[in-house]
């Protein structure tokens, strides 16, 4: 589909008029590799511009590409931080299952309750269906994606618009990340602490998921 790899993803995910794909590429020349049987086999060839579109340049669509990009990068750090999150999660009630201790259980709590803060501005909790962003309002990732789409939309360079919203949301996506971090910093080895003293393995932050969303409709209009 000449389309550059998509934004990492997480099951159930659901967007509401916005989506993973990676940006289109742009008009140029490229190499097709073929390899099969231990063997590789490339040839070239040449990506056109849509010759109906006579008012845009190949510089236009790189500076769509260019953004678009960055966009698809946005997107999959915010999901990689709901990753990194659900997975912690996963880890403390697989601890607790093995250690109904009181304490331990009032220290989990307060880390998976300071990391739910952070995973319910990132990511909308409450979506099962492709219709619930109609009842719940869609939250950082999903702005990221929807921005996404709207910057691919038709052929040409992004809007100044397009700039100033891409700024704010990549500022409140750092916002959320340095907090992510910090809390991994001072938190985490104090929950560590709690789970080695009582001989259960230590919470390891990792994010590595990466599932199809699933799909919403856009709105009319």
């Amino acid at each position: 589909d000449m389309r550059y790899p998509p934004a990492k993803t997480f099951e159930g995910m659901v967007l509401w008029s916005g989506n993973t794909q990676g940006p289109e590429a742009v008009p140029g020349g490229y190499q097709v590799r073929l390899t099969a049987n231990g063997k590789s086999y490339t040839e070239k060839l040449v990506v056109d511009k849509d010759p109906r579109i006579d008012t845009v340049t190949v510089a236009d669509l790189a500076e769509q590409f260019s953004l678009a990009l960055k966009v698809c990068d946005d997107l999959t750090q915010s999901n990689e931080i709901v990753i990194l999150i659900r997975e912690l999660k996963r880890q403390m009630d697989d601890r607790i299952k093995s250690n109904s201790d009181a304490a331990l259980k009032t220290a989990l709590d307060s880390f998976r309750e300071k990391l739910s803060a952070i995973e319910e501005d990132v990511y909308q909790v409450r979506n099962r269906s492709g219709q619930d962003p109609l009842n719940f309002p869609i939250k950082l990732n999903n702005k990221i994606a929807a921005l996404g789409s709207s910057i691919e939309h038709g052929d040409g360079k992004p809007t100044a618009a397009s700039y100033e919203v891409f700024k704010l949301l990549k500022d409140r996506l750092a916002g959320q990340q340095t907090a992510l971090d910090t809390l991994l910093k001072t938190d985490l080895p104090k929950v560590n602490k709690s789970l080695t003293d009582r001989s259960l393995k230590e919470l390891v932050p990792t994010k590595t998921e990466t599932k199809p969303p699933t799909p919403a409709p856009a709105p009319a209009g």
